[in-house]
């Protein structure tokens, strides 16, 4: 009897441990899913260098231009804004599983007015999307507004932008979009999932 007591004994304990095992396992995964549905998100700009150069993420072939002092916050903001529309949750640390770069070389305002521009605004970027710091799709933005005389096939974006000279801003706004739909359309949270504020930041 005695024999048939601990038998049973070390059956319960057994059964007990392994319940507690997966346990542990099961939260392990829930955390680390939940780790990788944030994005972390990052801009910068090309430093000090004129010409033509390499992209230090992609390798890819850049030519660069002014940057506007201004231009990283405003971009910062249109990337925030953009992943709190497609509810998708991110935050400002880099070295997270999930990373979106993106890697600003060239962002000039526009000379004159709406109706009236001496010289067009341009802006050009990368933007890089990261998997454990292996570069996963890469989407590239580098647009001048031309006039329709200029371009006949742009008549489109030509009566989108209501027949105006845009500014720079408005033009990285409209590539940051583009951006966004092409490099994170999968990762997108189910509608029931709250997402952050853009001025929050899940890391703090």
């Amino acid at each position: 009897m005695k024999i048939l007591y601990t038998v049973i004994l070390f059956f319960v304990c057994c059964i007990t441990a392994t319940t507690s095992i997966a346990d542990n396992g099961a939260q392990v995964s829930a955390n680390i899913e939940k780790e990788n549905e944030t994005i972390g998100i990052s801009v910068e700009k090309v430093e000090n260098t004129e010409g033509i150069i390499k992209c230090r993420y992609c390798g890819r072939l850049l030519k660069n231009g002014n940057i506007h002092r201004d231009a990283l916050t405003i971009i910062q903001k249109q990337v925030e804004q953009g992943l709190y529309k497609r509810r998708i949750r991110f935050s400002g640390d880099a070295g997270r599983f999930r990373h979106l770069n993106v890697y600003v070389f060239r962002f000039e305002e526009r000379k004159g007015g709406n109706f009236s521009a001496e010289k067009p605004a341009g802006v050009g970027f990368h933007m890089h999307l990261l998997e454990n710091n292996v570069l996963k799709s890469i989407f590239v933005f580098d647009e001048e507004q031309q006039a329709l005389t200029q371009n006949l096939f742009d008549i489109g974006k030509f009566f989108k932008r209501g027949g105006r000279w845009i500014t720079a801003e408005k033009l990285s706004e409209e590539g940051i979009e583009k951006g966004l739909d092409t490099l994170l359309e999968e990762f997108s949270q189910e509608p029931e999932k709250a997402p952050i504020s853009p001025t929050e930041d899940v890391s703090r």
